[in-house]
């Protein structure tokens, strides 16, 4: 949703990930008749389509809309989840599911964030922000867990993603041609288009173009879903260049590598047997770069990465060598301040360094927990014989569109729009696949294999 990490934006914390709209009243008559209608289709639709109402949202209304009571934020999405989950709660559609150890790790990860965050800032400001977001992030996670019990459910999210693509497109064209975003007049963005090496870097809604391109291209995998099992290609294949085509607008280098590296993903399917020992090869021939033909760190490769023209590869380094030398500083419960530690390193982006100056060690190793887990569901259910074809599909695309957000999460922060499609893709792990923590039996019965 919109800023679950960044909902209530403290502009006394800096290092935090948001927009600077935060703690502002920004209204458009416009976008209250988007949220009053989103509202009542979040009323009245089935419950399999709730999500329909949050998706559009997602889409089209800028992070910036918002009231703000009594110094607290209440974005137009998170309007609109308070009242997804109250008509969740009035017909009684919270329906009870096989607890795993994501999900209780992710309530834990929530749960540290507001202890460890509030004894780094030490700050009653510090502490709503912090149970801000985390009660958005837990209301998220929670909703599409609940929602996403099958793979209907997942194609029904991911044909509504399509089709939102396809205007999305049209509003990102005219931004390139005409370097005015039109979504500015709602507020929250800005009027015209961010320049760098000589390309416009196209946003739409979003708060970030690289957050665009990052949005749209972790949601491809779920095309392919939709291909294989309503065998629409032509349908799904427009959809994936659409998105594509998203992501080439924003002309961003970290969307861009997603991309790549999703791409090869979903090549490596029919060696996915294989998984194990490219994993291992990996990790093997990095170890032999850092200790034998590399005069820098092995992650000095950041700083190599520049497919557009202009990207800032270097910062991105310099920030996690920065963040290593500087650990005592943030180990135990993170650091309110980033910038004395060289030049622009104010802009943490680095979805791992923000975790670790957030919340500190504890933080970190929740939050690489939480991703561990669900790989590891993955990995067992693509070995599960009773699975059959169509289910290890599935659950290869669910992977591998975590492993896309993994690589933007090298080169970017995550905040507003695009957390909650981190959080569906995490929902969607948890309730199709093996996630330890459960007796495999009972998932099984709720996958209804």
């Amino acid at each position: 949703m919109t800023a679950v990490l960044a909902l209530f934006q403290d502009p006394e914390v800096p290092i935090q990930a948001g927009s600077d709209f935060g703690g502002t009243t920004l209204v458009h008559p416009i976008g209250v008749a988007a949220l009053g209608l989103m509202a009542l289709l979040a009323l009245t639709l089935p419950r399999r389509g709730t999500f329909v109402p949050v998706v559009l949202m997602l889409c089209f209304i800028p992070a910036g809309q918002r009231v703000v009571i009594a110094t607290l934020d209440f974005s137009f999405i998170r309007v609109l989840m308070l009242v997804v989950w109250l008509r969740m709660f009035l017909r009684r559609e919270v329906r009870p599911i096989v607890w795993n150890h994501l999900d209780r790790t992710l309530l834990v990860w929530a749960a540290a964030s507001i202890v460890f965050g509030t004894l780094r800032d030490q700050t009653v400001g510090a502490f709503v922000f912090l149970v801000g977001t985390s009660a958005d992030a837990v209301m998220v996670y929670f909703f599409f867990r609940l929602l996403i019990r099958d793979y209907r459910d997942l194609v029904q999210v991911a044909s509504v993603f399509m089709a939102c693509s396809i205007v999305v497109l049209v509003f990102f064209v005219i931004e390139n041609q005409t370097s005015r975003n039109m979504f500015a007049v709602l507020g929250g963005v800005p009027e015209f288009t961010e320049v760098r090496g000589d390309r416009l870097r196209c946003q739409g809604a979003f708060a970030h173009s690289i957050l665009a391109g990052c949005f749209w291209a972790c949601v491809i995998p779920f095309y392919f879903v939709c291909a294989w099992l309503r065998r629409r290609w032509l349908v799904v294949l427009l959809g994936a260049f659409t998105a594509m085509a998203i992501v080439r607008l924003s002309a961003s280098s970290t969307p861009i590598m997603a991309l790549v590296f999703g791409t090869g993903a979903l090549c490596a399917y029919p060696i996915r047997s294989a998984l194990r020992w490219i994993r291992w090869l990996v990790f093997g021939w990095a170890c032999v770069l850092q200790f034998a033909l590399m005069n820098t760190p092995v992650w000095h490769l950041l700083a190599r990465v520049d497919l557009v023209g202009g990207s800032t590869g270097w910062h991105r380094f310099h920030l996690v060598d920065k963040t290593i030398e500087h650990v005592r500083e943030w180990i135990l419960f993170g650091t309110p301040r980033t910038g004395h530690w060289g030049p622009g390193l104010h802009d943490v982006t680095n979805q791992f360094v923000a975790e670790a100056i957030a919340g500190g060690i504890t933080r970190l190793v929740l939050f690489v927990t939480i991703i561990v887990l669900a790989f590891v569901g993955c990995s067992r259910s693509l070995r599960l014989e009773p699975g059959g074809r169509t289910y290890k599909l599935v659950t290869w695309m669910l992977g591998t569109a975590l492993f896309m957000h993994c690589m933007n999460f090298i080169g970017v922060t995550y905040f507003d729009q695009i957390v909650a499609l981190w959080y569906l893709n995490l929902a969607a792990v948890s309730s199709l696949t093996l996630v330890p923590g459960a007796r495999v039996e009972e998932q099984l019965a709720e996958l209804r294999l």
